[in-house]
């Protein structure tokens, strides 16, 4: 799909939400910068980069403050990343089958304990490490 991890991020913020009048508007590049936790420059740049492949347009603001610039998916963005999470799901899903039981476990209750052990450590790794990173995504947890 042409798709780095930070570009799936990047189109993901862009996709999350729900409101018409929200894509219409398009997001706030300063806002995207901050969802992502990167430098304005790289923000511009992973923009300039997914604008030359016809996955998101910018605009600058009219009114207001005209420092700011306004994000959103093209068409062609939208099915893109769409595609890419449905495949990235499907995939996350046997990952963690196999990380969680070893790909043994057919007991819905015995995989729930091991993914609740699994996010246990996981969350006590990111906590040791800084890292502020969610482990739920709006897109749906691999256990959903």
């Amino acid at each position: 799909m042409g798709l780095t991890a930070a570009r799936f991020d990047l189109l993901s913020a862009l996709l999350t939400p729900t409101s018409d009048e929200w894509r219409s508007l398009g997001a706030w590049q300063s806002r995207l910068r901050e969802l992502l936790g990167v430098s304005a420059p790289v923000v511009t740049r992973m923009l300039q980069a997914l604008e030359s492949l016809g996955l998101v347009e910018r605009a600058r603001e009219e009114r207001g403050d005209r420092r700011q610039m306004r994000v959103w998916l093209t068409d062609a963005g939208r099915r893109c990343i769409l595609y890419a999470r449905s495949v990235m799901l499907r995939a996350m899903r046997r990952l963690v089958y196999v990380a969680i039981c070893f790909g043994q476990h057919r007991d819905a209750s015995k995989r729930l304990i091991h993914m609740d052990t699994l996010e246990g450590y996981l969350d006590s790794l990111r906590s040791q490490f800084g890292d502020k990173a969610s482990l739920y995504f709006r897109w749906g947890h691999p256990d959903d």
